[in-house]
């Protein structure tokens, strides 16, 4: 019958009240194993009376085979359906496992069984019954296919979720389980990221529950398709949704969620709405190592991102940024006509050199922390500047940074440019201008930064009046390899003057020839490679 073992996670003693209690529980659990083992008993010896006396009541193969392989006896039906039985022999799907089953019968008290076995696409219930006289196993077979489908859609229908189709939580459940196991098993990581919708409640209150059903559905796709095969989604529930992310690291998860987002940001414009996607992140087993504490520090990170504002966050701890998270370098501005540093320009690079700053500023936008680490560029930059007693720094910034920061004093003996792109025109000039007029009070100038690179606002340019103004490489590019365009930038330059008060600078210069057409278009203040790489800038000897 087996064993029945209880198991504790530390050593005890049992009093003999204690074991006489589970001595009694074992023998109950003992006779409704021996109660169920009666009646599947008489059951079997049920229909095999019948099938004895009436094969026809068998509409399925009966098959009459010896312990070899070697077949005996088909009935009509078997030799139909199974007419590959007398070449295959043992190794036949149908005859699987017959001489266990064999030794089974010999060695047991009854003399038959019923089992289940899938041959191909079709599945068969067989009752086995060994025939002493003859030594002799005769299998008595139906098609139960239909059967096992409708067990298999039911089966399917308890785990999935009737809206979406995705896996439901009951089988979030089960599965999470079975990862912790193969997780600890191959020594891997593995994710849980918690995504909820933000803004979903608005739609069903202003569009109605149906045409809320209908973005969940295609958020639900969304979110799959975001995924790899390997990985599973569940709906957790309402607006929630669950994926586990197998054999993922934190810049694995970064990615996914990130493009998850981008994903519900696509559904967010074609429905109209505000739709957003908050995503937590646990790690196992950095965060947890049983389903109920990956869990609450998925939904702990939950938290916290809401809190802050963040829309990705990964663990139960909040994201720290200061002055050692950013690298700052410097590249200088030279003024070729004085042949001498006007100033340099403040770049922000990863301390640790993995990423380039285009993919440091995806991970913390992906991160929700992208102002933040804007702002800590931006007074790392300051500092940085003043520690290697610049006269004259450019520093990028944009004036969500600007109004977030407020305003900071300007180090004394020091001019402080702040580079400003062309695109910040785009929207709400007024209060970008008004935020410039208070930076201004503190004495700090401006510079537009990638001018000509796309959208050009000249009102814009003409109602900020910035000190400087700096040609994107593209534009000079462009006057590089066409004559007609160079003859226009001589007149861009010239009418640029009238706002530009302090000069026009052109960005990216990496050979001479580049050099040669900007001083033909009357540019003199130059910044590129050519005269000089970003690198770290140390304090001037005393």
């Amino acid at each position: 019958m087996g064993s029945l073992c209880l198991y504790d996670n530390k050593p005890r003693d049992f009093s003999e009240r204690e074991l006489a209690l589970l001595g009694l529980f074992s023998e109950r659990v003992m006779a409704h194993l021996e109660l169920n083992r009666g009646l599947e008993w008489a059951r079997t010896q049920e229909t095999l009376a019948q099938l004895a006396s009436f094969p026809e009541l068998n509409p399925g193969p009966i098959i009459e085979v010896g312990l070899d392989g070697h077949v005996y006896y088909l009935n009509p039906k078997a030799a139909r359906s199974l007419p590959d039985l007398q070449e295959g022999g043992l190794e036949h799907p149908f005859l699987e496992g017959l001489q266990s089953v064999a030794a089974a019968l010999q060695n047991g008290e009854k003399g038959s069984l019923v089992r289940e076995i899938q041959v191909g696409q079709v599945w068969y219930e067989q009752v086995l019954h060994y025939v002493d006289k003859t030594k002799r196993i005769r299998i008595y077979a139906r098609d139960v296919s239909d059967r096992k489908r409708a067990e298999q859609d039911l089966a399917e229908q308890a785990i999935r979720d009737t809206l979406t189709g995705l896996y439901n939580r009951r089988y979030f459940n089960h599965r999470i389980v079975e990862e912790i196991c193969r997780a600890e098993r191959q020594h891997q990581t593995f994710a849980i990221l918690l995504c909820d919708l933000d803004h979903f409640k608005t739609i069903n209150e202003t569009r109605g529950h149906q045409a809320g059903d209908e973005v969940l559905k295609a958020v639900a796709k969304s979110i799959q398709d975001s995924t790899r095969g390997a990985d599973l989604v569940f709906r957790w529930g309402g607006d929630e949704f669950v994926v586990i992310l197998s054999d993922a690291n934190r810049e694995g998860c970064i990615i996914v969620a990130d493009r998850i987002r981008t994903g519900i940001q696509k559904i967010s414009e074609n429905v109209h709405s505000d739709l957003d996607l908050s995503i937590s992140v646990a790690l196992y087993p950095e965060h947890g190592q049983t389903a109920f504490d990956l869990i609450r520090g998925a939904e702990q990170a939950m938290y916290i991102a809401k809190k802050g504002g963040d829309k990705i966050h990964i663990g139960a701890e909040e994201y720290k940024l200061d002055e050692h998270s950013i690298k700052i370098v410097f590249q200088p501005i030279m003024n070729v006509r004085a042949n001498e540093v006007l100033a340099y320009e403040a770049l922000g690079r990863d301390p640790q050199g993995k990423y380039s700053i285009l993919e440091l500023f995806k991970k913390y936008h992906a991160l929700g922390q992208l102002t933040e680490l804007k702002c800590v560029c931006f007074k790392s930059a300051l500092k940085a500047a003043q520690k290697a007693e610049l006269k004259r720094v450019f520093i990028n910034v944009d004036f969500n940074v600007l109004n977030q920061i407020g305003t900071v004093s300007k180090p004394m003996g020091m001019e402080v440019i702040l580079e400003i792109s062309e695109l910040e025109a785009l929207h709400d000039i007024e209060n970008r201008l008004k935020i410039a007029r208070r930076w201004r009070e503190q004495d700090y100038k401006f510079a537009i930064d990638d001018f000509g690179a796309g959208f050009i606002s000249l009102p814009f340019v003409a109602q900020l009046m910035p000190e400087y103004i700096k040609v994107d490489r593209s534009t000079m590019l462009q006057a590089v390899s066409s004559e007609p365009f160079k003859e226009f930038m001589v007149g861009l330059v010239f009418g640029l003057r009238n706002y530009a008060t302090e000069g026009i600078i052109a960005e990216g210069i990496e050979t001479e020839k580049e050099l040669k057409v900007m001083k033909d278009t009357g540019i003199y203040l130059i910044q590129g490679f050519l005269f000089g790489r970003p690198q770290e800038l140390k304090p001037p000897e005393k």
